[in-house]
């Protein structure tokens, strides 16, 4: 972040491993034709250069500024047949019923621990709130279209639209992506924290993705076939993160449990179900045809 006091110790780690593996099981799998990779790391994730990227896949980027990240050239406007992944890292927050994605361009300059109304201002003022963040996704045509928000707060982004219902009359995500038919995976609930964790040398969502889920294809489960769907990715994250940090938990009572742990298998407190970080996800029940796969063995 422009104010080191922000840093993130595995946000770079955390988008690079999305891309690098989401690309080469795409590549393995041959259903594209094309497979684009497109990484806006550190100074590079500013505000302006990720509505760049947005509206350069919606195609309503008029002209192309001199001073875009060569990284964005690539992309193109999408086509009713593609498929597209949206990652982001970072922190996030939740203020009012808005949510904001807080981008590498805080805008504020000072100490962290002294962070007063106007500061937190000019950060929301900085970052992307979620109807920011509808009107630029809106326009983007594909046949599949997937969006993960590894951010503190971030279950914000998909509350029900008719009390999030802003001066613009926007949609609000989550009705947006019913119409779309999108897959939102978000880190945590709109009133939770999203954990990094060093023994694992990422945050616990894109371990659970990206380690487990493809890596080690812990995601195929309904039905086991040798095929990840994205539904199968994302219910496999959501239900895989809160049991992780709940191991945390238990080692540091001295219970020694492993990463094996399954809910249900053991009775836990209610306290800690309440602030155990627990993704949201979004995908319309009824039957999409063809399912996207995002892994095979």
């Amino acid at each position: 972040y422009s104010n080191t006091q922000y840093n993130l110790k595995y946000a770079v780690a955390d988008a690079t491993a999305f891309g690098e593996e989401v690309g080469r099981e795409q590549q393995q799998i041959a259903n594209y034709e094309h497979i684009e990779v497109a990484s806006l790391l550190d100074e590079q994730a500013t505000k302006v250069n990720i509505l760049r990227a947005l509206k350069r896949l919606a195609g309503t980027q008029e002209a192309w500024p001199a001073d875009a990240p060569a990284a964005l050239e690539k992309l193109k406007a999408t086509q009713p047949e593609d498929a597209v992944f949206i990652y982001f890292a970072g922190h996030g927050t939740a203020q009012g019923q808005r949510f904001y994605l807080l981008p590498h361009d805080l805008g504020y300059a000072g100490e962290r621990t002294r962070l007063d109304a106007a500061g937190l201002q000019i950060i929301l003022e900085h970052g992307i709130s979620d109807e920011e963040l509808e009107r630029a996704v809106e326009g983007i045509d594909a046949d599949k279209f997937l969006m993960v928000i590894d951010a503190c707060n971030s279950g914000q982004a998909l509350e029900a639209e008719e009390q999030r219902r802003g001066p613009m009359n926007s949609k609000g995500l989550a009705q947006l992506a019913y119409e779309k038919g999108m897959y939102i995976l978000t880190a945590a609930q709109s009133y939770q924290a999203a954990q990094e964790a060093s023994q694992l040398g990422h945050g616990l969502l894109t371990y659970a993705l990206v380690e487990e889920g493809l890596k080690q294809a812990a995601a195929d489960s309904d039905p086991k076939d040798g095929e990840v769907s994205v539904r199968e990715w994302f219910d496999y994250a959501s239900t895989r993160v809160p049991n992780m940090q709940l191991e945390k938990m238990k080692q540091a009572r001295g219970l020694g449990l492993n990463l094996s742990f399954v809910a249900g298998e053991e009775r836990v407190p209610d306290s800690e179900r309440r602030v155990t970080q627990t993704p949201r996800v979004f995908y319309r029940r009824e039957s999409e045809g063809r399912p996207l796969i995002v892994a095979k063995r």
